[in-house]
């Protein structure tokens, strides 16, 4: 019955990270805070253990994507977004499509959301948003951040590579749904010279390695003690 106990939360901040992204600006206002998942009070307290621990990250476009093993396409909605070249440019750089060695094809909507806490406890799970797919499944995650700082990223995989999958976003519609292990106190937090410098140890290393273990041991020790 551990879910009935009320326990101390955990200082967990978030902040906004957009080296991913190759141009040159991009305005971070587009991208919402991130808020409590809204739970309805019905009296259960398994129910009520969640009012700190579920979270929603909405979605900064409203955009179709269609893609298939080697190509994408996308239409976003032009009451919504501005219909030139910087809408254009962002997308295109926000989507990232790859089909691995095992024949897998996967559909990445990046962002540039980043977790950061002191807590060595806190742990959470990325999870499936409710919003319009087809021939697709989503690709669940989850990740320490006190020992691994990475942005979070939407991921879908084809069903079926004979056809095409879409996913529609919607803006101000969860593009994915967090769930800590234990209460948290979230908070957005400007990214500090220290958190860089540890992301970047983080940054992008399925590029270089398949072997991520090998490499994580030494790097947590670059951690400095403190990060927030």
């Amino acid at each position: 019955m551990n879910f009935i106990l009320k326990n101390k939360k955990s200082i967990v901040k978030y902040t906004l990270l957009t080296n991913n992204y190759k141009l040159d600006y991009i305005n971070l206002g587009i991208f919402q805070n991130i808020e409590k998942k809204h739970i309805d009070n019905i009296g259960c307290p398994s129910t009520n253990s969640l009012k700190n621990r579920l979270y929603s990250v909405n979605s900064p476009f409203s955009v179709d994507i269609e893609f298939d093993t080697k190509n994408y396409n996308y239409l976003f909605d032009t009451k919504v977004h501005q219909g030139n070249k910087h809408m254009h440019n962002l997308i295109k750089q926000s989507i990232n499509l790859n089909t691995n060695d095992k024949g897998i094809t996967a559909l990445q909507l990046l962002t540039p959301y980043v977790f950061i806490t002191d807590d060595k406890e806190v742990e959470f799970s990325i999870l499936e948003p409710n919003i319009n797919t087809v021939n697709v499944k989503y690709v669940s995650g989850s990740i320490i951040p006190y020992s691994w700082l990475r942005t979070i990223n939407s991921a879908y995989v084809l069903n079926d590579n004979k056809h095409k999958g879409i996913v529609e976003y919607k803006q101000d519609k969860p593009m994915f749904n967090i769930l800590f292990n234990k209460e948290v106190n979230l908070q957005y937090i400007e990214p500090t010279e220290k958190i860089i410098n540890y992301w970047y140890q983080c940054k992008d290393i399925t590029l270089y390695t398949s072997n991520i273990k090998k490499h994580y041991k030494y790097i947590t020790t670059r951690r400095p003690v403190k990060l927030l």
